[in-house]
């Protein structure tokens, strides 16, 4: 957007729809920061319900689910680095938004008309480019499934946004507006100019008009998204034996993890508990005795903050919680228990000593996370 348009007495129809789609988007892809916000509590009243709504369906359950790590740490150096790089994209995405809004109404301000200068020299609708980074954080950093939809179809509003904000900028400025659009590349300013020519060209083809080209951009996201997780798995701390997957959102050695795993179920009430809560598919969580994960059920007062997680810590003193999978898939083995997983019902949390080969503390851990009955990362 070049211009900020006149105000008008009613909205149309595309203006509603395009009202609901950013709402949608921020209850959705902007999860993340509500999370962190003094309004978590009241935003997951509203929100956990439509989550676990998706949850109770066979064929929607995947969509609360995560494609990368988001409490564990990993062999990979990329995925380690992937929050940071997240953090990053939306620090410098929210500022290049904020910039080009000033600008824009700064113009409007002092009745400049056309801005064609400053950030709208780069790209002619930079308020949308800042929205992308800033969306791509967001999925990085909360990175679930339908976050990465919801990401998808706001990139192709953004492109319909702009095409009618130009559409009225020509109506307003004629010349001077196919002057500027002529010199200045649309959303992207690093893009090379073909890459703009090409969204035109597909704009003007029957696939531009109809959903195929969005639907087969979802559906190209969601593969990559399901390979990454497939890496993913393959980068964690975890084994699997039978009907049980045993993992660690720390980077623990293979013996470390097992060890952990044998000491616990060889407490009388551990095994007692473990064989009188159903069948489901069982999950562990190994964590160091001092790490805390507001994603995981585990202390009845939750620490502020979401995670507590030193790079060093003792490697004798781990705490275990244990869970039956929500699944639609009972029967599921191996990596199908976390691929199949949408939600944990926490039963037990234990304490063990590997080194002395003793479990010190067995408790109820509490039914949920901090903001009640959600779906959270795995892993």
């Amino acid at each position: 957007m070049t211009t900020l348009p006149e105000s008008k007495p009613s909205q149309s129809p595309a203006d509603w729809l395009k009202s609901a789609a950013w709402l949608f988007y921020l209850a959705v892809g902007l999860e993340i920061l509500f999370m962190i916000s003094p309004a978590a509590l009241y935003f997951y009243s509203l929100y956990g319900p439509a989550l676990n709504a998706l949850d109770h369906f066979w064929a929607t359950a995947w969509l609360t689910q995560f494609f990368l790590p988001h409490i564990s740490t990993t062999r990979s150096l990329l995925l380690n680095a992937l929050p940071g790089i997240g953090g990053f994209l939306a620090t410098v995405g929210a500022v290049w938004f904020l910039a080009a809004a000033g600008q824009l109404y700064w113009s409007k301000f002092h009745r400049r008309g056309l801005v064609t200068t400053g950030l709208y020299g780069l790209s002619r609708h930079p308020q949308y480019t800042g929205l992308a980074l800033f969306g791509l954080g967001a999925l990085l950093l909360w990175p679930r499934f339908l976050v990465l939809i919801a990401y998808v179809a706001m990139l192709f509003l953004y492109r319909a946004l702009a095409a009618l904000e130009e559409r009225r900028c020509v109506e307003a400025f004629g010349e001077a507006y196919r002057d500027y659009q002529a010199r200045t590349r649309p959303i992207l300013p690093i893009a090379p100019e073909s890459l703009g020519v090409r969204w035109v060209e597909i704009a003007r083809t029957r696939l531009g008009r109809i959903p195929a080209l969005p639907i087969v951009a979802t559906a190209l996201a969601v593969v990559i998204a399901l390979g990454l997780r497939e890496y993913a798995l393959t980068q964690i701390t975890a084994f699997y034996e039978n009907h049980s997957a045993v993992l660690s959102p720390a980077l623990l050695s293979d013996r470390e993890l097992r060890s952990a795993y044998r000491t616990a179920l060889a407490d009388a009430g551990v095994w007692q508990a473990i064989t009188s809560t159903g069948t489901a598919p069982l999950v562990v969580h190994v964590l160091p005795q001092e790490w805390y994960l507001a994603d995981l059920p585990l202390d009845a007062e939750p620490m502020s903050g979401g995670h507590h997680t030193p790079a060093t810590f003792d490697r004798r003193h781990y705490k275990l919680l244990f869970s039956r999978a929500r699944t639609h898939e009972p029967r599921a083995v191996g990596k199908d228990i976390i691929r199949s997983a949408h939600g944990l019902n926490p039963f037990l949390l234990a304490s063990v000593d590997i080194a002395a080969g003793t479990v010190s503390i067995v408790e109820t851990p509490p039914a949920y996370v901090r903001w009640g009955d959600i779906p959270t990362p795995l892993f």
